[in-house]
């Protein structure tokens, strides 16, 4: 269907050439409108044969305005709103066929054609002329979705052509992207893995890279990857172009090691092992990626498996491709990546294959990202490992998305800074408790945030991630350099003072809110802002307080009041003028006058994450009160409510052109440790997303669309995704959420355990170490216990009272063997108290 596309399209650069193992074909990207072929080409029985690259006619033309397809594109002009195009064709030459039955596979999309409906519809099979049966093509989800359907049709001897028509009495009005034929019993042919710069054809990405690299290296589910750096080329093996179905993982569950699974038709075990390491070579550094294809031979029988590997790898080793019985062969393979942005030449394959071996290699790239991660709170323990594991591979992804000093929000898209992200990416940082290059960090924040006016909210909270870096380390020294002091540039290096004084300007709006902003990818009054503006004016108050500066903190002071007054004023009068009972998007209309009326659209949350207020602004201290507060519960169960069964449970939606989910899922229920219902809802909505829509291994898309099950890959993943896949700022959003689920700290010295901990939990051990505090303390937390006992034990410094708040004690707390408990079920320990033993009235 000729509909304008939504995101961003990917470019397909070089595939595997089916029925050709390791041999890369270059495909050209089609245009709508090309010109029928001359002649129909051939279609072999048991290969794929790609729509586009068929015979058209009759309004039948290829296209590339949707994505998700194989092949360089795929076939529309079938019809639109409700007038199929009768004589509409696409047609291949039969090669390899006697005559006799045959399974004719299509791959097609079937969504609202224009006119608002969902049907099923038909098209026809023919040979020649002679109509063969009918195809019955169930709807999908969108035009960006794509399923198969399976007709047996008789082949007459001598058929000729093979076509897919739209017949007088078919409904058609679908797209087209592959045929395929096969003999009855037969496997089903499945198309050749392609890896682009975006990703695979099943909107696939994963990432491997070093950390500040200039273009992290984007790798497919088969194990193929995408070279950038000028190279602009994707790599990979013929023996994993096309598996029917694989798994594919991070080595160890956490690093940038991605391996791909599967079995080959005559029984062999095949493992493909993509890795990235720094090599320095004649004085330069640059990437190269290492790749081992691991054969496995499980049979009686002698095998042979060739890896087949692209022209650009460099091979390692040169070991045989026979596989006795019981063995495992080994083939190794380099090539070079990245230059880390420099002008310099490429180092030879002589220098490449001289520089070390892959195991060599494999320990000194696991070695360094050990390391980084040490520097985090650890999640020693967990009742769910995958949260662990996702944890620590998101942190590596934000490093390896990182070009030198700027925090950029992905490789495969959005591969620049943007004010809000970065921030957000920043604050993680320092919140998980990596501190390292903050100082030069957060001034290439200043640059940014002085430069890029688009996502003003960005401006307004510049000054919480200086917050959490002084309560982490109590460096006075380093922010009190900037806290009133411009950059060499000026105003367009701004002072922290600077940006907050920018929001008293910015307070523009209907009763003395912010300004209108296009802060959530469209224009209005929205909630975030007032919200963004009240975070960065208490992180400022925090600041000026900390540095002794004291009319600087009166007049944060009297603004925040004075915002906060304006806000919940605005707010109540909307919330009341349409009776909700829920916080809207936007400061002055219901959601049903905006963006926010599709249930799916996460943004009817986005309040709870990018205006942080609720939850972080009650870290630092904050005094808080007014809707945000009060209808925080109310809000979750009014969004999952109008969501309903529409999508898995814990999935607050995506965004236009995907809507199924998002990477900031697990984020959005950050707010939910403020209120009552929902605080384990990050914990819960992290779950989510590590079951439903990993499009990488713990890499996610900005948004995403619903899981396709065609894909190779085992489990549920989308088939669409917009924005970047990893999304460093969305994981970054998760992972702060889970830690501060676990434990989290007030300026004022309370320590938070536990308190978004799901009640499934209980009994299970939980062991989280190396937390950061203040001042540059660090504290490790032990929970256990079993049925109605619950214990913790604390250890470390940087903090003086902890208040222990599972979601369990509330209202159900018998006893406790130090210090004491309240209604709400918090259990407070005085200072130099650090251990309790909690007894629960009921086991939950």
């Amino acid at each position: 269907m000729p509909f304008p596309e939504i995101g961003r399209r990917r470019q397909r650069l070089r595939l595997f050439g089916a029925g050709t193992a390791g041999v890369l074909l270059a495909a050209a990207l089609v245009a709508a409108g090309t010109a029928p072929a001359a002649a129909a080409p051939a279609c072999s029985v048991g290969t794929v044969c790609q729509a586009e690259t068929a015979q058209l006619s009759g309004g039948a033309h290829a296209n590339t305005n949707h994505s998700g397809y194989t092949g360089s594109g795929f076939v529309d002009g079938y019809g639109s709103q409700a007038h199929p195009v009768v004589g509409a064709d696409t047609r291949w030459s039969v090669t390899g066929a006697n005559a006799g039955d045959y399974v004719a596979t299509v791959r097609y999309a079937n969504a609202d054609p224009g006119d608002g409906s969902s049907a099923a519809r038909t098209i026809g099979v023919y040979a020649g002329d002679t109509r063969l049966g009918t195809l019955t093509l169930p709807p999908t989800a969108s035009w960006d979705s794509w399923a198969t359907a399976q007709a047996t049709v008789s082949l007459p001897a001598n058929s000729g052509t093979v076509a897919l028509r739209c017949g007088e009495t078919d409904s058609c009005m679908v797209n087209l992207d592959y045929l395929a034929l096969s003999a009855p019993g037969a496997p089903v042919p499945t198309p050749p893995e392609q890896c682009t710069a975006r990703g695979g054809s099943y909107t696939d990405a994963g990432l491997i890279g070093w950390e500040g690299d200039t273009d992290g290296v984007v790798v497919c589910q088969n194990g193929s990857f995408f070279l950038r750096d000028g190279k602009d080329t994707a790599e990979g093996f013929g023996v994993a172009a096309a598996p029917s179905r694989l798994t594919w993982s991070n080595v160890d569950g956490y690093l940038p090691a991605l391996a791909t699974a599967f079995d080959t038709a005559d029984g062999a075990k095949v493992t493909v092992t993509d890795f990235a390491d720094k090599v320095t070579i004649g004085g330069h550094d640059y990437v190269a990626v290492y790749s081992r294809v691991a054969v496995h031979n499980p049979t009686r029988s002698t095998l042979t498996v060739d890896p087949a590997p692209t022209d650009g790898l460099l091979a390692l080793d040169h070991h045989a491709n026979t596989v006795r019985p019981g063995a495992t062969v080994t083939h190794d393979f380099v090539v070079g990546a990245d230059r880390f942005g420099a002008d310099v030449a490429w180092p030879s394959a002589a220098q490449l294959t001289a520089a070390g071996g892959y195991d060599r290699h494999f320990d000194h790239m696991k070695s360094y990202w050990d390391g980084r991660l040490a520097s985090l709170a650890q999640l020693d323990v967990l009742p769910d490992r995958t949260l662990v594991d996702a944890y620590r591979s998101g942190y590596v992804y934000t490093l390896i998305a990182k070009d030198g000093l700027r925090l950029n929000t992905g490789e495969n898209g959005y591969d620049e800074e943007y004010s809000h992200d970065s921030i957000g990416i920043l604050a993680t940082q320092f919140s998980l408790g990596d501190t390292s290059q903050a100082a030069d960090l957060l001034l290439r924040l200043r640059d940014l945030i002085g430069g890029q006016p688009q996502y003003v909210d960005g401006v307004w909270k510049y000054s919480w991630p200086w917050a959490v870096y002084l309560a982490k380390t109590g460096d006075l020294d380093t922010v009190r350099a900037h806290f009133d002091t411009e950059g060499p540039a000026g105003r367009s290096q701004p002072s922290i003072a600077d940006t907050a004084h920018q929001i008293a300007a910015d307070r523009t709006g209907p009763g003395g809110i912010m300004k209108m902003t296009n802060d959530i990818d469209s224009n209005g009054y929205w909630t975030i802002d007032d919200y963004s503006a009240l975070m960065g004016l208490a992180s400022y108050r925090y600041l000026a307080q900390r540095l002794g500066e004291r009319a600087e903190a009166d007049w944060a002071g009297g603004q925040y009041d004075a915002l906060l007054a304006a806000t919940n004023a605005t707010l109540a009068k909307t919330m009341a003028d349409h009776d909700l009972d829920h916080l809207p998007c936007s400061m002055v209309e219901p959601n049903s006058a905006n963006r926010c009326r599709v249930a799916t659209d996460a943004n009817w949350a986005a309040p709870f994450l990018f205006g942080r207020w609720a939850w972080d602004g009650y870290l630092f201290g904050a005094h808080q009160e007014g809707p945000a507060l009060t209808a925080i519960d109310p809000t979750y169960a009014y969004g999952f409510g109008r969501i309903g069964d529409s999508l898995p449970a814990h999935d607050f939606g995506g965004y236009p052109g995907a809507l199924y989910a998002s990477a900031y899922n697990a984020g959005y229920g950050a707010a939910g440790l403020r209120g009552s219902a929902y605080r384990d809802e990050s914990i819960r909505a992290y779950q989510m997303m590590i079951a439903h829509t990993q499009s990488g291994p713990y890499s996610w898309w900005e948004s995403a669309s619903a899981p396709n099950p065609e894909q190779p890959w085992v489990g549920s993943h989308p088939a669409h995704g917009n924005g970047s896949a990893p999304h460093a700022w969305g994981i970054s959003t998760a992972n702060k959420a889970l830690l501060d689920s676990l434990v989290a700290q007030r300026v004022d010295g309370d320590l938070l355990v536990g308190r978004g901990v799901p009640n499934s939990w209980l009994g299970k051990p939980i062991r989280v170490s190396n937390v950061p505090t203040l001042n540059g303390g660090r504290v490790a937390v032990t929970i256990g216990g079993h049925g109605r006992t619950v214990t913790l034990t604390v250890t470390g410094a940087g903090t003086s009272r902890v208040l222990f708040q599972l979601p369990a004690f509330a209202g159900n707390v018998a006893a406790v063997s130090a210090g004491h408990a309240d209604a709400a079920g918090t259990v407070t320990l005085p200072a130099g108290t650090r251990h309790v033993t909690v007894t629960l009235t009921h086991e939950v």
